[in-house]
């Protein structure tokens, strides 16, 4: 006969599992607002220590945002034009999700073929080995010497990195893949592409796109620091701008529009990713 602890212990454990669960989850998410607020908190404490011309408060940067943000006519006077923070992140915007798809794919391609077929992967990888250790500190300048200030350059050098970065994190993701399962579907008559399609692109999803979030971040990088050296729009222009004539409010209201668009861009990602690979998690 079955005793009434023994019918309910599931329930109990079902109850612990869940309460656990959610106790994660706000350990998890409780970190992001406790940490921004911390941050903010020992910014603005900084700020009342340092004069104007080193850090100003965040509420003076919020405000040089939402005041600039559809048409600043600091920018006017400096030559950018009839434009705002808007239109200058429009520009970047565009820049690296261009520079990003057209390099991803590409590395993505090179870094599944290679990794299966060795005459390929034994041409790739010296040129990945020279293109990833050139820093984009020497890269950029040269491509703005070959190609000029137009606006296709930070597109050439953003799908440039991004496509070297992506065929390593292909690569790998395909070598950490249990070889016996494209044995075992070879044995069944399943050609190379079968086994591309079927095995290797599902197996590497989970692993791609977290080297795809590290591109990503790379890429905003690689585009503000090359519209810093020159470009005939974009953020990195207004920073640049400020920068010069020590305007400290204008830069970091730039910076922060930078980081709130990367981040956003970022989360974008993560729920694309998990609806792709909810078979992962």
């Amino acid at each position: 006969m079955t005793s009434d602890n023994t019918l309910t212990a599931p329930l109990k454990l079902r109850g612990r599992s869940a309460f656990h669960q959610f106790a994660v989850l706000s350990v998890r998410w409780g970190r992001v607002p406790a940490g921004t607020i911390l941050f903010f908190l020992a910014w603005y404490l900084l700020s009342l220590t340092l004069p104007d011309s080193r850090l100003v408060s965040p509420l003076r940067v919020v405000d040089e945002m939402l005041y600039n943000f559809v048409l600043s006519p600091h920018l006017q006077v400096f030559g950018l034009g009839r434009i705002g923070y808007a239109g200058l992140l429009i520009y970047s915007v565009k820049n690296v999700l261009l520079g990003l798809a057209v390099g991803a794919a590409i590395g993505l391609l090179l870094g599944l073929t290679s990794a299966r077929f060795r005459p390929l992967r034994y041409l790739v990888d010296p040129i990945t080995l020279v293109l990833g250790t050139v820093p984009v500190l020497v890269a950029a300048p040269l491509f703005l010497l070959w190609f000029g200030v137009v606006p296709y350059t930070q597109v050439l050098l953003v799908g440039l990195y991004s496509a070297v970065m992506m065929t390593i994190f292909s690569q790998r993701a395909v070598d950490n893949i249990d070889p016996v399962y494209e044995l075992a579907a070879a044995t069944r008559g399943a050609n190379w592409s079968t086994r591309l399609r079927l095995i290797l692109l599902p197996a590497v999803v989970p692993e791609v796109i977290g080297g795809l979030r590290v591109t990503l971040a790379s890429a905003w990088g690689i585009e503000t620091f090359t519209e810093i050296l020159g470009a005939p729009s974009g953020i990195g222009q207004a920073i640049k701008t400020y920068t010069n004539v020590n305007n400290v409010a204008g830069m970091l209201a730039c910076v922060g529009l930078v980081a709130i668009v990367a981040i956003t861009m970022d989360f974008l990602l993560q729920v694309t990713a998990r609806r792709i690979s909810r078979w992962a998690h």
